[in-house]
Parts: C-alpha cells; sequence; structure tokens
C-alpha cells in the first residue's frame, strides 16, 4: 500500500489503494502469519525463567483481593490487565487439574501470559498502521522487526501495564486513521471508526494511568489536518465510549477507597524506600525534583547500549526519510512520537526500563522505513551495474536479518539483559541497569534458603513480597521476613539470611549492604546470564 500525504492548504490525501499487486497482498499475510508466530513463540517459551517481581506479586495478591469482592487492592494501577491475569490464573488452573505433571503451568507463566499475548497482537497492530502510513512492504518488515525485537520481548514478558498500554493506543491510533481514511468521500461512514477509536483510548487508560498519550496523538492531529470539516469524530461519542470503555474495564476507579489510596501513592505515603541505581550511582526519583534525578541521558543510553546494532544502522536512512518526506502524514507521526515521548520521559525524575516500549516500537517503523528506503535506493542506482545493486542489497538484507536472530538467539531467554556491542564494551551486563535482572534470583535464593535454614530464621530482603511468597510454596512459614531498608539486619540471636540486590539498593540500605559485603563472603550467588542479580549472605547465630 503506498504511503499517505498531506498537502499543505488542505486536509490530509490519502491515494488510491487499489492497484497493489494481488499476489504480494497474499505474501502479506503470508509473512504477517509467520511474524506473529515468531512472536508469540519467542515470548511464550521459557516464559517462567525469572521468579515473580515484587510487582508482580502484588498483581497475584490483587487477584485474591479481586475474588473476595475488594476491586481497590493495587488501586495505583487500573484494573483491566489484573483481570486478565485473573482469567489466566483461573485457567491455568482449570488446565493443571486435567493435564499430566510435565505439563502444568506455572503460576509465573499464567501471570505473564496476558503480556505475551498483548505483545503478540501487537505485532499484527503494527502491521496494519504501517501498512496504512508507510505501505505493504514497510508492514510486512516492521511485523518481523518487532517479532524479533529482543528489548520488546522482554517487556512483553513481564507482568507490567506498559505492553496493554501501547497495544490499546495503536490500536486507538489504527481505528482513528482507518476512519479518516473512509471520511474522505463520506464523514458519516467514518464515525463509527472514530467511535472505536475512543474506545481503545479508553482501554489504554484502563491500562495505565497515562493520558498524555491523548495529547500526543491529538497534537498530531492538528499538525497533519488543522481544518478537517465534517472528517472528525463525533466528540459525544468519541469521548463517551472512551468514558465507557474506561469505566466498564477499570471499575475501581467509582470507589471512594481507591481515590484515598491513589492519594497516599501520590504522595508518597506508601513508600518506604528511596533511591534508583543507574551506573553505579544512587539518583533521588522524586517526581517535584524533574529534570533532576536519573540523568536525562537514561534512555539515549538504553537505546545505544541495549538495541541491536543493525536496527540502529537501518534507523538511519529512516531518519533521513522522515526529514526528506517531513511532510507525508506517517512521518509526521514518527517525528511526533519520537519528540513527545522521548523528551518529557527525559526530563522526568523517575526512569524505567520498561517505559521505553513504545519508543521500541516506533524505532522498529523507522528502521523498518530505513531498510526498505535504503534498499530501494540501492536497486535505482542507474550507475551500479545490476549484479552489484542487488548483491549489495542482498548483502545488506542478509546482515540486517543475521543480526536481529542473532541478538535474540544470543540473549534467550534472559532478553533483559542483551546489551549490543557498544554495551558490552562499555560495561558487563546488569552493572548499568540494575533493572535488568528484574528480581531474577530471588526465587531460586529463597529455595536454596528453606533448604539450609534453621528454626525460626529470618530472612532480611528488599523483595519483601517475593520472599514471603516463595517461602509459603516451600513450607517454611516458621521463617520470617524483614525489610532490609526499612528495619535492616536484627541484632537478636536467630540465624540471619541476607538477600542483596543491586537492583533494590536504596539511600536506606546502600551503607548497609556495603559494610556487609566488606565483612562477609556471599554464601550463594545467583547470576541472569553473566549479571550478578542476587547475593546471599549467611549471619550465623550470635
Amino acid at each position: 500500500m503506498p504511503a499517505i500525504t498531506y498537502g499543505s492548504s488542505r486536509a490530509t490525501t490519502w491515494p488510491d489503494v487499489q492497484s497493489q499487486a494481488f499476489p504480494w497482498a497474499h505474501a502479506q499475510l503470508v509473512v504477517l502469519a509467520i511474524a506473529a508466530v515468531l512472536a508469540f513463540g519467542f515470548r511464550v517459551n521459557a516464559l517462567s525463567t525469572y521468579g515473580l517481581s515484587e510487582d508482580e506479586i502484588n498483581k497475584v495478591e490483587a487477584i485474591e483481593q479481586y475474588r473476595s469482592g475488594h476491586f481497590s487492592a493495587n488501586a495505583e494501577h487500573p484494573m483491566l490487565m489484573k483481570l486478565a491475569m485473573w482469567a489466566s490464573v483461573d485457567l491455568a488452573r482449570e488446565w493443571n487439574r486435567v493435564a499430566p505433571p510435565e505439563q502444568a503451568m506455572s503460576l509465573e507463566t499464567a501471570i505473564r501470559l496476558p503480556n505475551v499475548l498483548a505483545g503478540t497482537a501487537t505485532t499484527l497492530v503494527l502491521f496494519g498502521i504501517a501498512d496504512l502510513l508507510f505501505g505493504g512492504t514497510v508492514a510486512a518488515v516492521v511485523s518481523l522487526v518487532w517479532a524479533f525485537d529482543v528489548n520488546a520481548i522482554a517487556i512483553n514478558r513481564i507482568g507490567k501495564e506498559d505492553t496493554f498500554l501501547l497495544l490499546f493506543f495503536l490500536l486507538a491510533v489504527l481505528c482513528y486513521e482507518r476512519a479518516k481514511r473512509r471520511g474522505i468521500d463520506d464523514p458519516g461512514r467514518a464515525q463509527p471508526g472514530y467511535t472505536l477509536s475512543g474506545a481503545f483510548f479508553g482501554l489504554m487508560l484502563a491500562s495505565k494511568y497515562m493520558p498524555h498519550y491523548l495529547g500526543i496523538y491529538a497534537l498530531f492531529n492538528v499538525l497533519t489536518d488543522p481544518n478537517p470539516g465534517g472528517n472528525k469524530p463525533n466528540r459525544l461519542r468519541h469521548y463517551a465510549a472512551m468514558s465507557a470503555a474506561f469505566v466498564i474495564a477499570n471499575v475501581a476507579i467509582l470507589m471512594p477507597e481507591t481515590w484515598r489510596y491513589a492519594v497516599s501513592y501520590v504522595q508518597g505515603g506508601m513508600l518506604a524506600h528511596h533511591g534508583y541505581l543507574y551506573a553505579g550511582t544512587l539518583y533521588v526519583t522524586n517526581i517535584p525534583i524533574s529534570p533532576l534525578g536519573v540523568p536525562v541521558t537514561y534512555y539515549i543510553r538504553f537505546f545505544a547500549t541495549k538495541v541491536p546494532l543493525v536496527l540502529l544502522a537501518a534507523a538511519v536512512p529512516g531518519v533521513i526519510e522522515m526529514v526528506r518526506r517531513r511532510r507525508e502524514r506517517g512521518f509526521v507521526l514518527l517525528r511526533v512520537l519520537v519528540v513527545f515521548m522521548l523528551v518529557p520521559y527525559s526530563l522526568m525524575a523517575a526512569k524505567f526500563m520498561r517505559y521505553t516500549l513504545p519508543l521500541l516500537a516506533t524505532l522498529d517503523l523507522i528502521a523498518a522505513v530505513g531498510l526498505v528506503a535504503g534498499t530501494s535506493w540501492l536497486l535505482r542506482k542507474g550507475w551500479l551495474s545490476p549484479m552489484t545493486r542487488v548483491t549489495v542489497s542482498a548483502l545488506a538484507l542478509g546482515v540486517f536479518v543475521t543480526g536481529l536472530v542473532a541478538s535474540r538467539q544470543t540473549s534467550a531467554p534472559f532478553y533483559s539483559v542483551f546489551q549490543n556491542a557498544i554495551g558490552a564494551r562499555l560495561a558487563g551486563p546488569g552493572s548499568t541497569f540494575p533493572e535488568e535482572t528484574y528480581d531474577y534470583g530471588v526465587r531460586e535464593a529463597v529455595a536454596t534458603i528453606a533448604a539450609a535454614a534453621e528454626p525460626s530464621a529470618v530472612i532480611v530482603t528488599d523483595a519483601n513480597a517475593g520472599v514471603a511468597h516463595y517461602l509459603r510454596s516451600h513450607g517454611r512459614p516458621d521463617i520470617s521476613v524483614r525489610a532490609l531498608s526499612a528495619e535492616g539486619i536484627p541484632s537478636d540471636s536467630r540465624e540471619t539470611w541476607v538477600i542483596v540486590q543491586d537492583e533494590h539498593a536504596t539511600f536506606e540500605n546502600r551503607l548497609l549492604v556495603n559494610q556487609l559485603r566488606a565483612r562477609e563472603q556471599p554464601w550463594a550467588q545467583f547470576r541472569a546470564d553473566g549479571a550478578l542479580a542476587a547475593q546471599v549472605f549467611r549471619l550465623a547465630r550470635r
């Protein structure tokens, strides 16, 4: 499908798309099916490699509260993803009743499976948007790039809201863009699409409270079509659909206790410790100090050191196309997304790797555009012989595919600790972004401690919920759990085990951890593909 352009003094124009070759249309569907299968396979394989993180344990506990009718649990996050997790956990229980033991589904897999499905569905939606705005070839390429994107895979494999946020944002964009096209000839026929777009925006907000995405897309539409005439959403229907979808999927928003919980959360009343470790330094992450806090280069360094180099290389001609074809609707969207996601996120005091997911999707689109544009440019160069053009183009494609496949293959199943050659040269895995380990090793540490600990021992950790959960699963209710940052190491005569994770380094525990490491040798250590994830220190009875 050819790209869509807009003129300077009129609304967006949508070229005729019926000239698309019939065989290529079928080939697109084949590529899309392959990409979706690969995306699902990469995301679901060995899904329980990491034990449940603190955030995921909070979701498990919220689900149990939901069963009792208490829907205000974990109220700092909307309900939609937790409802999907609830359904997944119940289906897993039913499956485990009839499945052979070796085919039983773990709780880790059940909790994360909805995100895997949402990440897989994103493959299809990215294809649809790219097909509409950049053409069928770019659509086919971006679906495969997303399937193999090692950083997207890593985020899609954890039980956090960002995957759902991106999926519903892209679905809303796709519906709006299709309605915009249809409305060129008949604005009335476009209204169902606009209404559906509003519903998906509502589901986006029911996935994660990120309303600024509405503003980003609204700005894009003002820039591309400042005078839409009748080809725009009926505001009443659009916002009614948005509100209805939001409330239905997040009914807890109507409960007073949810608002009380949220106010306390925003005011920091539920924060037991402070600080975020990045590149060996602890930073304050309180929102009022923005743009101080974690350095503004955080996300730039993330992309420079953790994105496969072939993807960065393909993005270069994509950026050139963004400038050269800057008046086309699709390229305006890319520029708006890059600027108004990267800059505000970089200026906030708190930064997290998972916040890059929408930017990763944007980067994949830019790289797909760049790969197609660069290859087309080579094939058009008349001053090169046909053999040279084909050979160089094939070589470039081969290098790109090999690099993309190799990055996924070499990092599986520890996708989150992947580094490109630049990142590996600058620092070891897990040292720049300790968040990469995502509570890996806690489950394994608890299993080891449970087998060796004396009766009534105590475990000191800042992964309290995860440790308590896995102690119950190992049948050691006699072992108590103590918060390292809030309570420190006990001075009584009980046997004490301390689990130390750089991922949970805080201003409250940093000095204590440094003293412990200087005085004691680790009893056990756990690594995620070379990245030190957790250390266990055993302090004998005094």
